[in-house]
């Protein structure tokens, strides 16, 4: 199987980010650390895209990255990495961006007018 392409979205990258420069405040070896995680993950997912379990909304999967939950989804034929939570955060809502352009109803398939849904 040829390896598939990987890409963070806007709000996972900024997330992502954010958290590296918090991080590197307090520990720089602890952020570049973190770093090489995400590199090597994305390497895996480019090699096993089905990697995790599935998310709660359709076509979204859950990869665990110690002590990150990321939540992936394929778009346009690329692996996009759609979220990106700390674990001690409890369940993600759903990303704006992915409810935006799928098509979830209201017979508890991740209606996410309520912002109470999770995924």
């Amino acid at each position: 199987m040829k390896p598939v392409s990987i890409k963070l979205s806007p709000k996972a990258e900024r997330w992502f980010l954010e958290e590296i420069a918090y991080v590197a405040e307090h520990s720089p070896s602890a952020a570049a650390k973190i770093t090489e995680k995400m590199r090597d993950l994305q390497k895996r997912l480019a090699d096993f895209p089905d990697l995790g379990v599935r998310g709660a909304i359709s076509g979204t999967r859950r990869v665990v990255m110690k002590p990150y939950v990321l939540t992936t989804r394929f778009k346009d034929k690329v692996l996009e990495i759609a979220a990106i939570r700390h674990s001690r955060q409890g369940d993600a809502y759903a990303p704006t961006e992915l409810a935006d352009e799928m098509d979830l109803d209201h017979e508890g398939n991740g209606d996410i007018s309520d912002p109470r849904a999770k995924i």
